[in-house]
């Protein structure tokens, strides 16, 4: 087979031409890479591209999971891990030494590895981002989505570091094979565009997918130039890929690549494969100096702002600055009138719009100090005018409306019905809303939470008091009557007290013609209770001692025999038989 013929400069050559050879050898030498030493990497990378296939997906794998998991926590040490790990840097590496040498072979593998791994990274940290159990832009993500021409410049060296990591192995440039690996960051920019796919945020894929594109681009562009420097063109690579291509199947890569062959062999065919990693940097750099100057706008914006608030006298408080593509925003409470709040607004908004030349939002609210409430109130003492009182009545009815419907909007359902609530206003002391619902208690966390949403609603802090009543009956045996009567007295009084609620009592049989002993006692005193004067409360006969409070009316009675009532039974306490009944 016919082999390719040594880029050694023919003897009959003109010096012209044989100049950019002599000139690659020295910058070579000065490196302290020898001309043989290029032939041994170029088969390294030959070989290397089809050995190691199932160690390179683990450590890429392991990759994406670290920074995935690192940028979701917020940890760049455990992002920084994941850069370590990342084999990604090796086949862009070989990409832009195959459009260098013009070897197709190479060129080709590396670009399918590095195609198969930007999907294989950005499908696995899409799918890892649906399993996660909260969706949070931590500050290690919000960095790597916004890229600008600084970034840019960032690739640009570490891609000269990774060409001459590359050039010259050894141990003496393992420390800058790994910050290399550091500065480039590959995997977390994939790793963020597999984020911004799960979570469905555009935002966030895109400007990440900038980033990665950039950093591609740079290190292809920059590693072709670094590798055209040291000589690298001068190796024949025909020999070397024939031996490779017999040891592989055949292929589509192996079919493509012969038919790029021809393309690759061109007299100027390198200067097309300079260009195309050049056009792609071209086409990124446009949108990341548009980044550039936002941020730039952004910081000359903020710095210019907070000088500002800095020359302002101390009586003036910042509360806060927001500066953002296209809007300011600026808050400040001033310890003095109203006017003076009105003027330093108007010269901060006038001065703001100079820098930024936009229109700022810029609001500054008065709070009276010790000299400002002093001139109010000379001038109220010397004004004749009769102060006029407004009446508190409508704002207290005001705000039982507002509670009303706060409270009908905010209360916990599981608590069971609200029939009724209090609003009191102690002294020194937030106002007290109590809240009487028939339910279980509401305890101290929750009348804490309904607390604080009454405040959020209302505009001013409010505490929650509870009056729970249990709605279920309180039972005692005929012989536990005075026990029973202490523990229905309580309930009973919320009848009295609250319109909405129902009582329901049942007494035991009465035996013989008249109560005598404690059973006379029980019965006198439940006959005085004042909640049994009121017509929503029903006495009858049971078999126990029972007693309940509910919002439903009691069941109608059965009729009751004469004797019950004439015994003296609570049934009629002063007014009958049917007095209490409904």
């Amino acid at each position: 087979m016919d082999q390719q013929p040594s880029r050694e400069p023919p003897a009959e050559e003109p010096p012209v031409r044989a100049m950019p050879v002599a000139l690659q050898d020295r910058i070579a030498a000065a490196f302290g890479i020898e001309p043989e030493a290029r032939e041994a990497i170029v088969r390294s990378m030959l070989e290397r591209s089809a050995r190691g296939a199932a160690g390179y997906w683990l450590q890429l794998f392991l990759a994406m999971g670290i920074a995935s998991l690192g940028l979701v926590l917020g940890s760049g040490a455990v992002v920084i891990g994941a850069m370590l790990i990342s084999p990604l840097m090796g086949p862009i590496v070989e990409l832009g030494m195959g459009l260098a040498i013009g070897s197709p072979f190479l060129a080709l593998r590396s670009f399918t590895r590095v195609a198969f791994s930007v999907v294989m990274v950005v499908t696995s940290a899409a799918v890892l981002t649906l399993t996660l159990p909260f969706y949070e832009v931590t500050s290690e993500i919000a960095a790597r989505t916004s890229p600008t021409a600084l970034d840019l410049l960032i690739a640009i060296f570490c891609a000269i570091a990774a060409a001459y990591t590359t050039a010259r192995p050894g141990s003496d440039t393992t420390s800058t094979a790994a910050g290399t690996a550091i500065g480039i960051a590959l995997v977390p920019p994939l790793c963020v565009v597999g984020y911004g796919v799960g979570t469905r945020v555009k935002s966030i894929a895109s400007g990440a997918a900038l980033l990665f594109t950039a950093n591609l681009c740079a290190i292809l562009l920059f590693a072709i130039v670094c590798f055209l420097l040291l000589g690298y063109n001068a190796v024949s690579t025909a020999e070397l890929e024939h031996a490779e291509l017999a040891k592989q199947r055949p292929g589509a890569i192996r079919r493509v690549a012969r038919a790029l062959q021809v393309f690759f062999e061109l007299r100027h065919g390198w200067i097309f494969r300079v260009l195309m990693p050049l056009a792609l940097l071209g086409a990124v750099f446009f949108p990341l100096r548009e980044a550039l100057a936002r941020v730039s706008w952004q910081v000359r914006v903020r710095t210019a702002i907070v000088r500002m608030l800095d020359a302002l006298p101390q009586s003036t408080v910042r509360s806060s600055v927001s500066v953002d593509h296209g809007s300011v925003a600026v808050r400040l409470v001033l310890l003095g009138r109203a006017d003076e709040a009105a003027q330093l607004e108007r010269d901060l908004r006038d001065k703001i719009a100079a820098v930024a030349d936009i229109t700022p939002k810029v609001d500054v609210i008065a709070v009276l100090d010790a000299s400002a409430l002093e001139e109010v109130a000379a001038s109220v003492r010397a004004s004749s005018t009769p102060i006029s009182v407004v009446p508190k009545e409508p704002d207290l009815v005001l705000v039982r409306q507002e509670l009303a419907a706060s409270l009908a909007g905010a209360w916990p359902h599981a608590a069971g019905p609200l029939v009724a609530w209090r609003l009191r206003f102690p002294d020194n002391e937030p106002a007290v809303v109590e809240v009487v619902h028939v339910g279980p208690a509401l305890g101290a966390s929750a009348a804490d939470l309904l607390g604080r949403a009454l405040s959020r609603e209302l505009g001013a802090e409010v505490a929650v008091q509870d009056r729970a009543i249990s709605p279920e009956p309180i039972v005692a045996e005929p012989a536990g009557g005075w026990p029973w009567l202490q523990e229905a007295r309580s309930a009973l009084a919320w009848v009295d007290d609250v319109e909405a609620l129902h009582g329901c009592v049942e007494v035991p049989p009465i035996p013989g013609e008249k109560p005598s002993g404690e059973l006379a006692v029980v019965l006198a005193a439940l006959r005085a209770l004042p909640a049994l004067r009121s017509d929503r409360v029903h006495v009858g006969e049971g078999a126990k001692w029972r007693a309940v409070v509910s919002t439903s009316p009691c069941a109608p009675p059965a009729p009751a025999p004469a004797a019950t009532a004439d015994a003296g039974a609570p049934a009629a306490p002063g007014a009958g038989a049917d007095a209490g009944a409904h």
